[in-house]
C-alpha cells in the first residue's frame, strides 16, 4: 500500500480533527442540557407542580373565611378529581397549615427549584400558599391533614 502524501496526511488529520470536533460538541450539549434522564426528571416534577397547583385551587375553594378546610373531600362545590399522591412514586402529597392563613404544598421533587421559576415561592420540595379571603387574626390553622393517596 502506498504511503499518503502530504495532502492525503492533511485530509486525514482534518477527518479526525472534525470527528474528534463532533463527539466533543455532542458530549458538551449532554452535559450542558442534562440528557435524557434530566429530560425526564423536568417532566416529572412539571407534573408534580401542575398537581399542587390543583391541590392548591381544590383548597382554595373549599375555603371558608380563610380558614383551611378540615377535609379535602371533593363536594358538589369544589368537584375533583384530585390527585393527592405523586403518580410516579405513590408518595403523598403534603399538606401543612400555616399560621395565621396560609398553607404549604410539598411533594417531592427531582430537581431543585430553578432561580427564575414561575413559583418564586417554592423552596426545595414546597410552596407557599395564602388562603383566599383571609383577614388578618380570624385565621387558625387546624392540625396538618393527612391526605389519602387517590387510587
Amino acid at each position: 500500500m502506498a504511503e499518503p502524501g502530504p495532502r492525503g496526511a492533511l485530509q486525514v488529520w482534518a477527518t479526525r480533527a472534525l470527528a474528534a470536533l463532533s463527539v466533543a460538541a455532542v458530549a458538551a450539549g449532554l452535559w450542558v442540557a442534562g440528557g435524557p434522564a434530566r429530560g425526564r426528571m423536568e417532566r416529572q416534577d412539571e407534573a408534580r407542580q401542575s398537581d399542587l397547583m390543583r391541590l392548591s385551587a381544590h383548597i382554595d375553594c373549599l375555603a371558608l373565611d380563610g380558614r383551611m378546610p378540615a377535609d379535602l373531600a371533593e363536594t358538589d362545590r369544589c368537584p375533583g378529581p384530585i390527585r393527592r399522591a405523586d403518580p410516579y412514586t405513590g408518595t403523598p402529597y403534603r399538606v401543612e397549615p400555616l399560621a395565621p392563613a396560609s398553607y404549604r404544598l410539598c411533594a417531592d421533587f427531582a430537581l431543585p427549584p430553578d432561580a427564575g421559576s414561575l413559583h418564586p415561592r417554592r423552596d426545595r420540595d414546597c410552596i407557599v400558599r395564602d388562603l383566599p379571603h383571609a383577614r388578618a387574626g380570624e385565621a387558625r390553622p387546624p392540625d396538618p391533614l393527612p391526605i389519602e393517596p387517590v387510587r
